[in-house]
Formats: structure tokens, sequence, C-alpha cells
């Protein structure tokens, strides 16, 4: 029996790593700047991460975020309803260079 389709078409995108690439992004990690998210946002990471918000392939994009609020649509236009978010107080947001990688820090237990 096969399965439907993701939601926008084509194949699941699970984000979850495994092994030596975790391993390995786990270490780079510990050079980055870090962001310690809200439990929200870890439950957004982990559909992330098993795909369940497959087409994303992350946080939204500004692009995606205003097609979302303004229309419900990302910004290629597939129906999109709920906002996918990283928030960020202001002195956190200073430390992160747009387009930039940081670490992201469970809220639960660092």
């Amino acid at each position: 029996m096969a399965l439907v389709n993701p939601h926008g078409g084509g194949s699941l995108r699970p984000l979850l790593l495994e092994g030596q690439a975790l391993q390995a992004e786990l270490a780079r990690a510990r050079s980055l700047p870090s962001l310690k998210v809200t439990s929200r946002e870890k439950g957004d990471i982990i559909m992330l991460g098993i795909g369940g918000f497959t087409p994303l392939d992350g946080f939204m994009t500004h692009a995606d975020w205003q097609g979302v609020c303004d229309g419900m649509k990302l910004a290629n236009g597939l129906f999109w309803p709920i906002p996918i978010t990283l928030s960020a107080d202001k002195a956190a947001a200073n430390g992160v260079n747009t387009g930039g990688d940081i670490a992201l820090i469970d809220p639960d237990d660092d």
C-alpha cells in the first residue's frame, strides 16, 4: 500500500541527522552563536526533523512568513496557513548575521 505524498507533492523531507552526520553537527554547533528556543519552537524543530512540515526545509524565510500572514501561502504559492518561525529578542538577534548559522538550544535541558 502506497502512502499519500506530503502536502505540495514530492517525497517526505525529514531533516533529522543520525550517526556521523549528527556528531559532526553537534561538534560544529559548539563553535556557533546560540539561541535557546521556546517549547513551541522545540516542537516545530521536531516536526521539521521528522518531515512533518514537508516541503519546508527549515524555519520560514521572511518572504514565506509574509505570504503566510498575508494570504496563507508560501512565497511559491503553496497553501500554508501557519507560520513556522524562530523568535529571538533584540539582544540575541543582534548577535546573528542574516543567513548565518546558529546553534539552537533545547529549552528543557540545554
